[in-house]
């Protein structure tokens, strides 16, 4: 039994909740339903209330509105390697073209901030409790995690934000002010260094799927790598490397097996079953609805992007390529289908494979956070940003990441390795590059773009009609008229 399945089972996380965004279905907007608050008199006593409490914290990444689809809908159709050629509301995600009001980032807001506030619970909650001390410290790194995460994406979807470190205890409580985003980093930070001082080293049994310190590490070698702090960045990342708690498969496809989930490449993944819970990440991305076996309706909603470098310039010789995207699939009846000769003729991605899903919403794959492919990717640009040029651990690095996806042995010099002798610039921009095949469909590609400077700018390059006023998602219009104290402007440039 692992988390997803102990969050289940624990069912006392639902006293925890103060507010909750509902959204009724895809295409209906934002409702809030405000709950009486939950008296803490006879809460927060035992070490399993403590237990609860974190557990809670981690139950919104499991909402439709988060990992289940809604994380993916935003970060996807907005970079330039996915597309969609239907439903007005993805496609104003594609072309980054939106209102404040719409749904997919609205939602997904809401979300994020019950996490925050059920870390912020846990944090102000958890001391008081008579129990292990070392087991209080590890519950109190995860909040920590909890709320760095989540502030993190918000950062960088949206800069600035109404920002509280508080429990909310009051209606009045929910009206917290736009902080700056450097406010906001400084805190992700010290969060991460508090979880990273307490988290264990590994989980097992009940346990798998819940934080480590080594998912302390990554994340905030990515909050340095993002901040262009280059030497921390590569500290952290090398921290990770030589604890030696996590390795490549030397096979890409068993990363992201059904059958092999929380495997030594992962680092962090959102735990799912398909039972008791699914994604929708299979019939997502999969082409040719019922006839395709890999998934229960491959609805496709996420479509290759043709114009993108990944579609146009990824040598076919590298493994990853075949995996990743395709534009050809064996049916159920064994009939090799051209997906240009189906009803949706487009590429589609075939990353998440679940044959054994009963519909469209029970994908049993964990989405992954984190992995350790991007410990190695992280380093290389890191190191080589720090020391003005590309060092040896650098390319040895970035060199395991060439050579697994071509099939080679890891350890092994080879001609994929990346030229010796490259500028800086240059070793950035093949790290960059690597990351951008690497990591397909897997929440990493906006994020580098943003970082970068090159979001959305580059997607006006596809023929997409984007919002050329606008570096960043829209605050949703709901907590602008919600949260007395922002005014239209707080709102984002553009909206």
């Amino acid at each position: 039994m692992n988390l997803l399945t102990h969050l289940h089972t624990r069912k006392s996380w639902l006293t925890l909740s103060l507010s909750v965004g509902l959204l009724t279905s895809c295409n209906e907007p934002l409702q809030e339903e405000v709950f009486s608050f939950i008296s803490t008199v006879n809460f927060y006593k035992t070490a399993a209330d403590a237990d609860a409490a974190v557990i809670a914290a981690y139950e919104p990444f499991v909402s439709d509105n988060y990992y289940r689809r809604n994380l993916y809908n935003v970060c996807l159709l907005a970079d330039d390697q996915v597309t969609i050629g239907r439903n007005p509301q993805f496609q104003e995600m594609d072309n980054f073209n939106m209102a404040a009001d719409h749904p997919f980032t609205t939602n997904l807001w809401v979300q994020m901030y019950r996490g925050i506030n059920r870390a912020n619970t846990g944090i102000k909650r958890i001391p008081g409790i008579d129990m292990d001390a070392t087991r209080r410290a590890s519950l109190m790194g995860e909040c920590y995690f909890i709320r760095a995460y989540n502030y993190f994406n918000l950062v960088r979807l949206f800069g600035g934000v109404p920002f509280t470190t508080d429990e909310i205890e009051t209606v009045d409580q929910t009206n917290s002010p736009k902080a700056s985003k450097e406010v906001i980093y400084e805190q992700i930070i010290a969060d991460l260094l508090q979880a990273e001082s307490t988290l264990p080293t590994s989980r097992t049994g009940i346990e798998v799927g819940r934080v480590t310190k080594s998912a302390a590490q990554t994340l905030l070698a990515d909050v340095y790598l993002t901040l262009e702090r280059w030497p921390e960045a590569a500290s952290k990342a090398k921290a990770v490397m030589d604890v030696g708690n996590h390795q490549l498969l030397t096979d890409f496809t068993r990363v992201f097996a059904v059958n092999n989930e929380n495997n030594a490449e992962i680092i962090f993944s959102i735990q799912f079953d398909g039972n008791t819970i699914g994604n929708w990440l299979a019939s997502f991305a999969h082409a040719g609805g019922t006839t395709n076996p890999n998934c229960a309706n491959g609805v496709q909603v996420w479509s290759v992007e043709e114009k993108s470098d990944m579609w146009l310039n990824w040598d076919e010789n590298d493994k990853r390529r075949a995996f990743t995207v395709y534009d050809r699939f064996v049916n159920k009846a064994g009939q090799t289908i051209n997906v240009y000769n189906t009803e949706r003729p487009f590429p589609a991605f075939g990353k998440y494979n679940a044959p054994n899903e009963v519909n469209e919403s029970s994908c049993p794959l964990n989405p992954i956070v984190y992995r350790y492919a991007d410990v190695l990717l992280i380093y290389a640009e890191a190191a080589s940003q720090a020391a003005g040029a590309p060092t040896a651990e650098a390319y040895a690095a970035i060199n395991q990441v060439r050579r697994r996806g071509y099939g080679l042995p890891l350890g092994t010099v080879s001609a994929q390795d990346l030229p010796a002798g490259l500028s800086r610039e240059a070793f950035r921009s093949a790290v960059l590059r690597e990351r951008s095949l690497e990591f397909v469909i897997e929440n990493r590609r906006l994020f580098d773009l943003m970082r970068t400077g090159q979001f959305p700018a580059i997607l006006k390059t596809q023929g997409k009609n984007i919002n050329e006023r606008a570096t960043l998602f829209p605050i949703p219009l709901a907590e602008i008229n919600a949260n007395t104290s922002l005014t239209q402007a707080d709102q984002n440039p553009g909206y």
